[in-house]
C-alpha cells in the first residue's frame, strides 16, 4: 500500500514540505507543523540547498532524530552562506552534516532523479507506481520552472532535466512552491518542457 504524501504548506518565503512515510522532504517548516509526524520521520531529504528549503533543518533534525540527505552537488550549500543564499534572509547556512544522494538512489518508495539546473545538485523524488513527483524547485504548475540565475544554476541543465522528466509518467506534482497538482500533472510537465527553452 502506497504511503500518502502530506503537504505542509509554504509560509511566507519558506518552501513547501512533504511527509511521506518516514521521509520529510525539505525542512523550512516550523517545529509545530512537523511535530505531529516526528515519531515516523527518520530521514530529511533536501531537494536542493537553498535556504528557503532548509531554514529549520537543525531544529527538525533534532526533533525527529532524523538523518539528512541532499544531492551530492549541493553538499557545500549546507555550510556556505553565499551558495545557500542564507545571507539574503539575515541567517546562516545550518551546517548540518548530510549524506550525499546520487541519481538512481532509492529512498523508501521513491527513486532519486538528479535534475540540475536550478542548482547543480537539485534532485526530484519519483514514485513510478503512481507517477508521483516531488519536484523541489525544478518544476512548478502551469508550465513554470525554477530560475537559473542563482549560484550554480544552469539554463542548459534545466532544459535537459525537464526534458528527462517529460519522458516519465507523471500524474501528481508536489512542488517546492505553489499548490501541488494531485492528478493530471503531466500537462504541467509538458507545458514546462515547451516553455523553458524560450528563456535561455
Amino acid at each position: 500500500m502506497r504511503e500518502p504524501i502530506r503537504w505542509l504548506k509554504e509560509i511566507s518565503w519558506r518552501a513547501n514540505s512533504y511527509v511521506c512515510g518516514n521521509i520529510l522532504v525539505d525542512a523550512s517548516q516550523p517545529v509545530t507543523a512537523v511535530a505531529p509526524y516526528k515519531d515516523q520521520i527518520e530521514v530529511i531529504v533536501l531537494t536542493h540547498g537553498h535556504f528557503d528549503h532548509m531554514a529549520n533543518l537543525r531544529a527538525l533534525a533534532d526533533l525527529c532524530e532524523a538523518s539528512v540527505c541532499i544531492g551530492e552537488g549541493d553538499l557545500a550549500f549546507l555550510s556556505d552562506d553565499a551558495l545557500s543564499l542564507a545571507g539574503h534572509f539575515g541567517e546562516h547556512s545550518p551546517g548540518v552534516p548530510a549524506a550525499p544522494l546520487a541519481d538512481g538512489d532509492h529512498l523508501g518508495e521513491f527513486v532519486v532523479i538528479h535534475t540540475p539546473g536550478h542548482t547543480r545538485g537539485s534532485i526530484c523524488l519519483y514514485r513510478e507506481e503512481d507517477g508521483a513527483l516531488i519536484a523541489g524547485d525544478t518544476l512548478f504548475p502551469h508550465g513554470s520552472f525554477g530560475r537559473t540565475d542563482l549560484p550554480t544554476g544552469s539554463h542548459a541543465d534545466l532544459v535537459a532535466s525537464i526534458n528527462r522528466l517529460a519522458g516519465l509518467r507523471i500524474d501528481s506534482l508536489w512542488c517546492g512552491h505553489d499548490m501541488p497538482v494531485p492528478s493530471g500533472a503531466m500537462r504541467d510537465v509538458l507545458l514546462s518542457q515547451a516553455e523553458v527553452p524560450k528563456y535561455g
